[in-house]
């Protein structure tokens, strides 16, 4: 149950992260939506009424952390969606690709959750979420040196915030999906439809990649009082594909 809760969700504005807002929304919680496209937080606005708030920032302007924290009410929960993917193969290595990945994926979620927990924002029995991937944590893959690294290193947050937020009974997990089926796959117009499909073949729950609702009910259940003693975890969402 998030019914009531204060929940503030990075990167709200696309991907899981848009589909995580709607969904909390739907299940009655208070959205606090973190994002740099204004048009989909006005789609947000309309949708969420008096129970959302739009917040348009760069959380690669960390400068501007304090602001952003001090303009929020205390949270009962906090998912970290926000993130960006670049090829970048050791032949081409490009440090402006690898510092940008490194900011917004890595420095930020860990540069936010210290600055809520300073400032006394993190509510008793809060619950934080922080979405990585399966690719870093589970299996790898060619040019994603950069990428894999950011989300293996939420996989190792979680574990250490988990520590160092125990004593306020203050939960962190992360969640790693595969594949999901968001607008960055359906404008993936480099591959064709059957590169696509052969890639779906490899899953082996359905053959298909994971739908934005199977990963927000993830996020979701991970927020509620139903997992209450699960904290440090990762949790894998990949059809099975990390298994083989």
């Amino acid at each position: 149950m998030v019914d009531g809760k204060h929940i503030m969700v990075t990167g709200a504005t696309s991907g899981i992260g848009y589909a995580v807002t709607k969904d909390l929304l739907a299940h009655g919680a208070h959205v606090t939506a973190v994002g740099r496209n204004e048009q989909r937080l006005d789609e947000l606005r309309q949708l969420g009424g008096n129970a959302l708030q739009a917040v348009a920032f760069d959380l690669t302007d960390f400068e501007r952390y304090e602001n952003l924290v001090s303009s929020i009410a205390p949270l009962d929960g906090l998912v970290h969606s926000a993130g960006i993917v670049e090829n970048n193969p050791l032949r081409y290595f490009s440090m402006e690709k690898y510092q940008r990945t490194v900011a917004i994926n890595q420095t930020a979620p860990l540069a936010l959750i210290s600055e809520l927990a300073r400032s006394g924002k993190l509510n008793t029995h809060a619950s934080l979420v922080l979405v990585s991937s399966i690719l870093g944590t589970s299996i790898g893959m060619k040019g994603t040196a950069a990428y894999a690294g950011t989300k293996a290193a939420l996989a190792a947050f979680a574990k250490v915030m988990s520590l160092e937020l125990a004593h306020r009974c203050i939960r962190v997990n992360c969640v790693s999906p595969g594949m999901v089926e968001t607008e960055l796959v359906e404008n993936a117009r480099q591959l064709s439809s059957q590169a696509i499909q052969a890639d779906k073949d490899r899953y082996p729950l359905g053959k298909r990649y994971a739908k934005p609702m199977e990963i927000s009910s993830t996020v979701r259940f991970l927020l509620s009082i139903e997992s209450s003693f699960i904290t440090g975890q990762n949790i894998i969402v990949d059809g099975g594909f990390s298994v083989q």
